[in-house]
């Protein structure tokens, strides 16, 4: 692991190519988040208000830092797996990064998946400022971008043709607006993950507030003696508690089987096969007992998990970079892992 600054890098990401730049993966060790640095780059970053780049916000030893959103994973861990309406958002806001880029002069040199983060809906290009030496904008790595996050779904694509004519120049971005706004019209609503698992935290939690509150208020109320005899009516108060103790371990025993914890496992897999991966909990739903930030398992295989919801997660692959992702228990269709 490497310092810059009070940034911590923990490893090449990859290599820009004709340019020499190195993107590094690391951490803002005052505030915790994941940063880029893209190094050696002389000079300051753009300013850039575009609602869909990662900002620029330090630049030292001619490397240039980028903040990388709270939450947000690299959107190469979805490749082939994103469902159209999300995809069409996707591409609607690269499109707009594209535009308003080019509207005030300022270079995209490269777009590609490990450039990209993606929490939710919204998506986030890096490296907005980052010239290449051959080309202003990036119209043949947008293209590309889309096709590797389409997967098998790209031939079928209703807008196909006018990202194609946009991106090599036949068509302009006008046209591919209104190709996604008619997609959008005829596509289903994105699946909103994250909102159910919000609603079912509290839930969870309210079942185990307000018994303990009616406990203690009938306690108190039981050791206030009355003045009058206090001896006898002491004795009679402890007769009870036998019987009580003995109600107890009979509805316990009968409550137990019910209780057995249900398990979530996920298939894990690895493309290309033949590599092993270990899986790490980094945070996980309300009421879950995974062990945090511990290896749980080593993949390719199942993972079983005992809370459903969302899990952030940190996969380890020897001879790479530590990569994070967050994933959504039950998993039906598994995850699938992609070397690259």
């Amino acid at each position: 692991m490497e310092t810059l600054g009070h940034y911590w890098l923990r490893g090449r990401l990859g290599l820009l190519e004709e340019s020499g730049v190195e993107v590094w993966e690391g951490q803002d060790t005052r505030t915790g988040l994941e940063v880029l640095a893209f190094r050696p780059l002389d000079g300051t970053p753009p300013k850039l208000p575009l609602a869909h780049a990662l900002p620029w916000v330090d630049a030292l030893e001619a490397t240039w830092v980028a903040e990388v959103p709270a939450g947000a994973v690299q959107a190469v861990w979805l490749s082939g797996q994103v469902e159209p309406a999300r995809l069409v958002r996707w591409v609607r806001q690269l499109l707009e990064v594209l535009e308003g880029a080019r509207a005030q002069d300022i270079p995209i040199g490269y777009i590609c998946p490990e450039l990209l983060f993606t929490r939710g809906s919204r998506v986030w290009l890096a490296g907005v400022g980052v010239p290449h030496p051959g080309r202003r904008w990036d119209y043949g790595g947008f293209l590309q971008t889309v096709r590797a996050m389409a997967g098998e779904l790209y031939p079928a694509l209703p807008w196909r043709e006018a990202l194609e004519g946009y991106a090599t120049g036949q068509l302009e971005a006008g046209a591919l607006r209104a190709a996604l706004e008619a997609a959008t019209a005829e596509l289903p609503p994105v699946s909103a993950a994250l909102p159910v698992v919000e609603v079912a935290e509290p839930l969870e939690r309210l079942p185990d507030v307000p018994p303990p509150k009616r406990i203690r208020v009938e306690e108190e109320e039981r050791l206030e003696p009355p003045p009058p005899r206090p001896a006898r009516r002491r004795w009679l108060w402890l007769l009870p508690l036998p019987l009580l103790l003995g109600l107890g371990l009979w509805w316990r025993g009968q409550t137990a089987p019910s209780a057995q914890p249900t398990q979530y496992p996920v298939e894990f897999r690895l493309e290309p096969p033949g590599a092993r991966a270990r899986i790490v909990v980094l945070e996980a739903p309300e009421g879950s007992r995974m062990p945090l930030g511990s290896e749980l398992a080593e993949v390719p295989g199942a993972v079983v998990f005992d809370k459903p919801g969302v899990y952030r997660i940190r996969v380890l692959v020897a001879g790479r970079p530590p990569v994070e992702s967050l994933i959504e228990v039950p998993h039906p269709g598994g995850v699938t892992i992609a070397l690259r």
